[in-house]
């Protein structure tokens, strides 16, 4: 059937099918269970992905089910087992995959269908299932495993959050967006995920494994392997898993074989430079919209509070909220001072989640809009979940400006949808922390602002010796401080020994040996992916100036086909198809459509997200294995803030009210492992509350514009003679005494969190510049321990 324009109107705004309005409430829901087996390698992992269908009914149903997948993942294979029989699914161009998928149903088979509705969510059609029939359908894929500081970070998405829909710029061609993109979605659906995931290839073995979304079991000796701690979960919350190696890899180059023969080569480099010492302008933007009511705007406010505090004298600031409109604390830039600082607090402390739907593009462009002083770069910082359906308007504005304005983007919640907030920090040569309910917030906080003061370098360029290459990213990613740096190539032709990464007068080399290429793995796929990225962002890339329509968007189509077919991947321009061909006499027709409800996302729209809850079944079988020993009591829960213990304990239960516990640092947490080599049940972190507990995060909460610190209920909490204070403040300052002995405690006990306090340690430092030094032991002694 031809596409056709929708002449009417199409509507704007949030669209939640309501379970009791939904048509087809009573009827079953035809999938049983959905089972993820993870392989982390390094920093890549290897996912099959098993939905199980079965037909209940008495007549032949085409079931439809939208799910999210990472937004890195390279989907390289499907296959569908029906009834004992095997199925291998082939990629073929999208609207011949719908093609041959429509006209198997049309003459009674069976058939099988994967469509990518984004980079990141996917629709999967099972047609023609039988009556009393079940079908498997497995998907594969490869993706690469982020750094997170020194752990690295497993996402698997489980829900698609419901979107805001803006009102289309033109009328909408076939099925309206908010059609393919929300389903009817329940508190509760009868199906739920297993998991399993084990850890390979790291020589020095693992430091810890956690997960701050679910309750987890994990056996690190021999073999590290993780599972859920409950037999099913609910699909309503992203599934996360932190694994630390016990040390980094070091940059290397990995070269592989594709079927064809091709060579590919994955590049990593780990690049040191120095933060820049000039001022930034620093605009925080916040997602105001309701979709963020509950723990994402009370972790959103905390977040921004703590980005406002790290900034400095130097730099300037305005903070930007957005809903359905938006507003701004001062309109424009402003000095960082005592003053503004005030006032930031303030605006921060009476946001909330109230301004409607989430009109991400407005306010984005009216900054971009802003005048900016020459010679500067504009720093960005977004805090959202990402739910709206514009996703590619707002990334091409972030691409339009990537020259002046970089956007560093915290994606929050239970179900964010990384491909916005992951893409439109790559557009602009940013960077993204993803931040989950439950998540300690200050270390991603630091790490984004070491990023603001990395130089924005624009002249970076991968220099592959004697390689004729097909590079992907085609523009090489940003260079941060100490942060690995990856690339992937299809060798053309040449050779080389080593690629070096050039950026100015800098250099990074790293050997090549490309004899030693391994048959298969995931760098093909990565090079793939990578490849499909550049093209479906429309970045604009063109060398004519005359416009030839249709022209550029064929071309990018073609080259989308022949990539996927080549390394059978998906895109926007490529799709899964698999047909199970029927004898005559097994051949059904009039099929009835059956689209699967998916969970509402844990906390959306308000409140707080509870913790994972088990799948209640009706004798009906599910992937789970066999029943899983309980999880470990109360005590055992690893959670994710650490704490010092002594003074600092008691001050952390003197502000909380209460008792303080105290969880292992990591050198005693890969102590615990080592004498608990079996099964270890690891609870998910506690989403934060109102009273924090964190005495260190009490603290720098108090510091000022300048870098000093006041007194403070954090600090009174320690001072054993105020009377010392009162001697040592009229002869240095009091600012000057309290300020030194933050520093020295910060020294003393937190000792390992110092990335989390590094950058208010400099600061404190400028403050204490121009004043005589003081011997931290001795005022240490001085005030805490009451020796005058």
């Amino acid at each position: 059937m031809s596409p056709s324009v929708n002449p009417a109107p199409q509507p704007a705004g949030l669209f939640v099918h309501a379970p009791d309005t939904w048509p087809q409430r009573a009827r079953p829901v035809p999938l049983v269970g959905v089972r993820a087996e993870a392989t982390m390698r390094g920093a890549a992992a290897e996912v099959v992905l098993s939905q199980r269908f079965k037909n209940v009914e008495s007549t032949p149903i085409e079931a439809v089910y939208l799910f999210p997948l990472p937004t890195e993942a390279a989907i390289c294979g499907l296959s569908a087992e029906v009834d004992g029989r095997l199925v291998e699914g082939r990629v073929e161009e999208r609207e011949r995959a719908f093609e041959i998928y429509d006209d198997a149903l049309a003459d009674g088979h069976g058939a099988f269908l994967l469509d990518q509705e984004r980079p990141n969510v996917f629709t999967l059609s099972v047609g023609n299932l039988r009556p009393g029939a079940e079908a498997t359908i497995r998907l594969r894929w490869v993706q690469p495993v982020p750094r997170e500081g020194d752990a690295l970070r497993f996402t698997l998405p489980t829900t698609v959050s419901p979107r805001y829909h803006p009102a289309p710029g033109a009328p909408e061609i076939g099925q309206p967006d908010h059609d393919k993109l929300d389903p009817e979605r329940r508190h509760h659906v009868p199906y739920g995920l297993a998991f399993e995931l084990s850890v390979e290839g790291f020589a020095g073995g693992i430091k810890r494994v956690e997960s701050p979304s679910h309750p987890i079991r994990a056996t690190l000796a021999p073999a590290v392997a993780v599972e859920l701690a409950q037999e099913e979960v609910a699909l309503d919350r992203d599934l996360v898993v932190i694994v630390e190696p016990a040390a980094l890899a070091t940059p290397s180059a990995l070269v592989a074989r594709d079927a064809a023969g091709a060579r590919y080569v994955q590049i990593g480099f780990r690049p040191e430079i120095e933060a820049s010492a000039e001022g930034a302008e620093v605009i925080f933007v916040l997602d105001c919209s309701g979709s963020m009511a509950g723990d994402s705007i009370t972790s959103a406010r905390r977040a921004l509070e703590l980005c406002v505090r790290a900034l400095d004298l130097q730099d300037a600031f305005d903070i930007v909220r957005f809903g359905s409109t938006h507003d701004a604390l001062f309109g424009q830039a402003r000095r960082f001072d005592e003053a503004s600082l005030a006032a930031a607090v303030a605006f921060v402390h009476a946001t909330d989640a109230t301004m409607g739907g989430t009109e991400i593009l407005a306010p984005l462009d009216a900054i971009v809009r802003r005048p900016l002083a020459p010679g500067r770069t504009r720093q960005v910082m977004l805090l959202t979940d990402g739910q709206v359906s514009n996703e590619s308007d707002v990334i091409a504005l972030a691409a339009r400006h990537a020259a002046t304005t970089r956007i560093f983007s915290f994606g929050i919640g239970a179900g964010v949808s990384e491909h916005l907030v992951r893409e439109v920090a790559r557009a602009s040569r940013g960077e993204v922390e993803m931040i989950a309910p439950g998540e300690r917030i200050e270390p991603k906080v630091l790490r984004q602002f070491g990023r603001v003061r990395s130089p924005a370098l624009t002249d970076v360029q991968v220099d592959w010796g004697g390689l004729e290459v097909e590079q992907a990213p085609r523009a090489v990613p940003p260079v941060f401080k100490g942060e690995l740096l990856t690339v992937w190539a299809k060798v053309l032709g040449g050779t080389a020994s080593e690629v070096t990464l050039r950026a100015g007068e800098r250099r990074w080399s790293v050997p090549l040996d490309l004899e030693r290429a391994e048959a298969g793995g995931p760098v093909p796929l990565l090079w793939g992916r990578a490849a499909i990225r550049d093209l479906e962002a429309a970045d604009g890339r063109h060398g004519s100036s005359q416009e030839r329509p249709g022209a550029r968007e064929r071309r990018k189509n073609e080259r989308l086909v022949a990539i996927g077919q080549a390394l059978g991947l998906v895109s926007s321009a490529t799709s899964y198809v698999a047909v199970e061909l029927r004898a005559e006499g097994e051949r059904t027709h009039g099929a009835e459509l059956r689209r699967v409800p998916i969970a509402l996302t844990a906390g959306w729209g308000g409140g707080a997200a509870a913790a994972p809850q088990p799948v209640m079944r009706r004798s009906r079988a599910s992937f789970a294995a066999a029943p899983m020993a309980p999880p470990a009591p109360a005590g055992a829960p690893m959670p994710a803030a650490r704490r010092a213990g002594g003074l600092f304990a008691k001050m952390a239960s003197a502000l909380s009210g209460g008792s303080v516990g105290r969880s292992a640092a990591p050198e005693a947490a890969a102590g615990l492992f080592d004498a608990m080599p079996l099964e270890q049940a690891i609870a998910p972190a506690p989403p934060a509350s109102a009273a924090s507990a964190d005495a260190l995060y009490d603290l720098l909460l108090t510091q000022r514009a300048d870098g000093s610190f006041p007194p403070s209920p954090a600090l009174t909490a320690l001072i054993a003679d105020p009377a010392a204070l009162a001697r040592l403040g009229a002869t240095h300052g009091e600012a000057v005494v309290l300020t030194a002995l933050v520093l020295a405690l910060l020294e003393r006990d937190f000792a390992d969190r110092q990335a989390e306090w590094q950058a208010a340690a400099d600061k404190a430092r400028r403050f204490l510049a121009p004043s005589p030094a003081l011997d931290p032991g001795a005022l240490l002694g001085a005030l805490v321990a009451g020796r005058a």
